[in-house]
């Protein structure tokens, strides 16, 4: 539990409540000499209070002083039933599933020995009642008394219409110094309850969100692709003459959206220009992350989230700044992360739920990006970076890729990247590949495509990324193959789909021999079918990555369509689930000025990598800091280009006289001119290399 302050903290709590039940299933594990009614297993099931009882139990456990009201929940009586609830007393209860998990957060099958674990393996829904399970705790009426904090816990379970019990509190419209935490569900901005808070005038009024009732309410965020993507959606959104967000701005000081546990983004209302956002996000992770890192889930987090937040205004006194509101959502995103990650804990009869307190280092893993907006839509890099891509290059190479945690990166095993581009469309397409293989009813296979320049680890990303999912990889590579050869490559396909597995089949340079293979690809990408001779076989599931030869980007290729028509490359496109493009360690043309100021971390990231597997010996391994002569680095960073991408990167290491107990990368140890010619302009490699 926290530890309380020695100056309890002051606030009233006004909210829905709820019931929550819980259910563990446990299956038989009796022999043949076990009751008969042994053989089907045991169940146990909890009853907890929920909804603003929660809240309350947390800010309790913050060190807060607590007043609660709410609509009280009560077997329905017609006798005793009034006109302010509408002839019939309800409320909310909710059903979930949870399993026994092991230290590592994985399901377990039958009860463990100790500890007692469990977390949420499935949400059953919710139903409306009029037979409370549990006697409420909750009053209908507001003692007289003014509150520094305020929060509504606002279900729409009932409160929204109960002016009865928010009017006294929230009558003086014009009460200044203190603070409302306004946590609202479905449906958004609606209710009595949500007119009065539009039209106070002295209190700070902050609205909490979750992304997904945005998204449900019709407003367009993308889920878990970039941050830079969030805050281009809700800069247009929320700069919209009409609409949910200019809406609910209009009725509040800030509207506070949370992206999960990962991320949220501050709107703060601005009455002369667009409204200012901030994002407070972990660089490092996208949306939902964090809850695939171990089975089921908990819910409460939004309830963790407030309940911190509203400890950290509180501590921060009155009037709020704008750095401790920044400093108080950080350190409710940190709360609300080490919730979710804890588990549920059978104690006797009772499961207790979570209040772990978060480390340094989990607060440690937020950034604060300030003042962002979205106004050019040709700009790739929204969030700014703390130095100049030239300077954070240099410090990647030399001290590793950490130097890159404040940066939004992506990650799929030994595949990392900072680049827009490849953050987008590996993530894209990893949620394509993870959801057709939980289709249990896919019959043909899921099509994708991945470009770039050779030498830019097309091969290397996608393999990275479908490594945990366990598939079996299968490699065609097409430029040395005939169309007589391709019957033979899907019978290879359909042997490993009749062995149970689904593979993944890699499909090289598809676009060579002039495209001539293309239209072979069609019936087996829309039908799951091939044909061979006379005969019409049925090629089963996998994964499709065509991986372009020619075509450098999905652009150059579908640009193509137009001029083959023969080709069928039409309908090949529309076969496609996705893309990828790539982009390597050499500069290219999608920034927003014409130019790709990214090339130069691609290249850093690439060859910090490259030291680390041919040259350790020159890394620290206290430090981690890599021993490397400015000229060799400036050689490395700044050639115009590399001849094979990064392969050359690779080769000019493997050439360079740096023997297994080297203990510096100097440019003396660089390849001789000819050499060097093979992968580079070896006279622009010389020069960077020796300052002239």
């Amino acid at each position: 539990m926290v530890e309380n302050n020695p100056s309890p903290r002051s606030a009233l709590l006004l909210g829905d409540p709820a019931t929550d039940h819980f259910i563990l299933e446990i299956p038989p594990i009796g022999g043949q000499s076990s009751p008969d009614w042994a053989h089907y297993g045991t169940w146990k099931m909890w009853t907890r209070r929920g909804g603003v009882h929660m809240t309350r139990e947390m800010l309790l456990a913050h060190g807060f002083n607590v007043t609660m009201a709410g609509p009280k929940t009560r077997p329905s009586d017609p006798d005793t039933d009034d006109a302010r609830t509408g002839g019939s007393v309800t409320h909310v209860e909710s059903l979930a599933h949870v399993r026994y998990v092991d230290a590592s957060g994985q399901f377990l099958q039958h009860r463990p020995e100790a500890p007692l674990e469990l977390r949420i393996s499935g949400f059953a829904g919710y139903r409306a009642s009029t037979r409370a399970a549990l006697r409420s705790r909750i009053s209908e009426t507001c003692p007289e008394g003014s509150w520094p904090i305020i929060i509504l816990n606002d279900a729409s379970g009932g409160l929204r219409e109960r002016e009865d019990i928010w009017g006294p509190p929230l009558s003086d419209i014009s009460a200044s110094q203190r603070t409302i935490l306004h946590k609202m569900h479905l449906p958004l901005g609606e209710g009595a309850l949500w007119e009065r808070i539009a039209a106070l005038a002295g209190s700070t009024r902050i609205l909490i969100l979750n992304a997904e009732n945005l998204r449900a309410s019709g407003v367009r965020l993308a889920r878990g692709l970039s941050w830079e993507r969030i805050v281009e959606d809700l800069s247009q959104q929320a700069a919209l003459a009409e609409g949910l967000l200019p809406r609910l701005l209009s009725g509040c000081d800030h509207v506070l959206v949370l992206f999960d546990v990962e991320a949220a983004a501050i709107l703060s209302r601005n009455t002369t220009s667009a409204p200012p956002l901030d994002l407070l996000f972990d660089p490092t992770l996208a949306e939902g992350d964090v809850e695939t890192e171990q089975a089921g889930d908990l819910f409460g987090k939004m309830n963790s989230f407030t309940t911190a937040l509203a400890r950290g205004v509180a501590d921060a006194g009155q009037p709020l700044a704008r750095e401790e509101l920044h400093k108080s959502v950080l350190n409710a995103l940190a709360w609300q992360r080490a919730f979710a990650q804890a588990r549920l804990t059978e104690r006797g009869d009772q499961l207790q739920f979570p209040m772990p307190k978060p480390t340094a280092a989990q607060i440690a893993r937020y950034r604060c990006a300030t003042d962002l907006v979205a106004t050019d839509p040709t700009a790739r890099v929204v969030i700014p970076r703390s130095h100049p891509n030239d300077n954070i290059a240099r410090q990647v190479v030399r001290d590793g890729l950490g130097v890159l945690s404040s940066v939004p990166s992506a990650r799929f095993g030994k595949f990392f990247t900072v680049d827009r581009t490849e953050i987008e469309g590996y993530r894209a397409i990893n949620r394509l590949v993870r959801s057709y293989l939980a289709d249990r009813g896919a019959t043909k296979p899921l099509s994708i495509a991945v470009f770039g320049p050779p030498g830019a680890g097309k091969s290397f990303g996608i393999n990275q990324m479908v490594e945990p999912l366990g598939l079996s990889v299968k490699v065609f590579n097409l430029s040395e193959a005939t169309a007589e050869d391709l019957p033979g490559f899907f019978h290879e396909i359909r042997d490993e789909n009749l062995k149970g597995k689904t593979p993944l089949c890699f499909f090289d340079e598809f676009d060579s021999h002039g495209l001539s293979l293309v239209p072979h690809f069609l019936a087996p990408m829309q039908d799951g079918t091939f044909r061979e001779g006379a005969r019409l076989h049925p090629i089963g599931t996998g994964v499709f990555v065509f991986a372009g030869g020619t075509s450098r980007k999905f652009a150059e290729l579908n640009a193509k369509a137009a001029d083959t028509p023969e080709r069928k490359l039409t309908d090949f496109v529309s076969r496609l689930s996705g893309h990828i493009d790539v982009r390597g360690p050499d500069p290219d043309d999608r920034g927003a000025d014409g130019g790709d100021g990214d090339h130069v971390l691609r290249r850093a990231i690439l060859l910090r990598s490259m030291l680390e597997q041919r040259a350790p010996s020159i890394i620290d391994k206290a430090s981690g800091k890599a021993s490397i002569d400015d000229g060799v680095l400036n050689a490395f960073l700044e050639v115009p280009s590399f001849r094979h991408g990064a392969r050359s990167m690779e080769k000019i290491i493997q050439m360079s006289t740096l023997g297994p107990r080297a203990a510096r990368y100097a440019v003396s140890d660089l390849p001789e001119t000819d050499q060097l010619g093979m992968h580079v302009d070896a006279g622009d490699f010389q020069r960077l290399a020796l300052g002239s």
